[in-house]
């Protein structure tokens, strides 16, 4: 997925836009304050989902199949972790049975979903808040969007245990439902993310300092000195050779 997302985006025709941009400075630094701003934020997005799932969705998380579900919690899905937090076995006796677990299933699901629409966020660099201007001017672009997603639905409904992904049956339409959910609230959650103001996140990697100003070691500078050097020379040579001149005359 990451290849193709890679390639969706590389195929992006350069805008008019652009050239309008400012160039950025040689001493910038690696990470910048809005690289810093859309990781931090989408991040927290998706690992709280992530870990909601993992650690809580056998509370929260619907399960419409009866024999599946926790019989602790009727109606939300069996936890799929091996071991409970107080090390008593919970899914590690049920796989033998049923198969790779439902709730991790949908945790793969729900996180790839979540990939997909971070790939409509991520053509629109500079905090643009419409983000699908121009989608259809690069069909290369909207064509591998679709077999991602063509990709995931085929990986998850017909993976098997080769994949990891639970089978007969495999998650129920519900569960979709809940997965392109969460991705399209990725879209909405960066849009927020794109209002905050770049100076309230940090900056990191090695800031170097503009050898061109610096004035020990800049070229203007040791060309400015020389000039000057230079000029203060040039009349004394003169008048040297204009009274030796003069002398030779008389």
């Amino acid at each position: 997925m990451d290849s193709l997302g890679a390639l969706a985006l590389a195929t992006e025709p350069p805008k008019k836009d652009l050239l309008k941009r400012e160039p950025y400075r040689r001493d910038e630094y690696i990470v910048s304050r809005k690289m810093v701003k859309h990781l931090l934020g989408n991040a927290v997005y998706q690992i709280a989902i992530i870990y909601a799932i993992v650690f809580g969705g056998e509370h929260w998380f619907p399960e419409p199949e009866k024999q599946f579900e926790n019989p602790d919690s009727p109606g939300h899905v069996f936890p799929g972790r091996p071991y409970d937090f107080d090390q008593s076995p919970l899914y590690v006796l049920k796989e033998p049975v049923w198969g790779p677990s439902r709730q991790f299933t949908n945790v793969f699901n729900c996180f790839v979903w979540m990939q997909i629409f971070n790939m409509l966020n991520a053509r629109k660099i500079n905090d643009e808040k419409w983000i699908f201007g121009g989608i259809f001017d690069n069909y290369m672009y909207v064509v591998i969007w679709f077999i991602i997603v063509a990709g995931q639905i085929i990986i998850v409904l017909f993976g098997g245990v080769a994949m990891k992904c639970a089978k007969n049956p495999s998650i129920a339409g519900v569960h979709w439902g809940i997965a392109i959910a969460f991705g399209v609230g990725q879209l909405v959650w960066d849009w927020i993310i794109r209002w905050i103001p770049d100076t309230m996140c940090p900056e990191f990697g090695k800031k170097q300092k503009n050898p061109l100003e610096d004035e020990q070691n800049s070229v203007f500078i040791i060309r400015k000195k020389r000039t000057q050097s230079f000029s203060l020379r040039q009349p004394a040579s003169v008048n040297k050779e204009g009274s030796g001149r003069q002398a030779s005359l008389h």
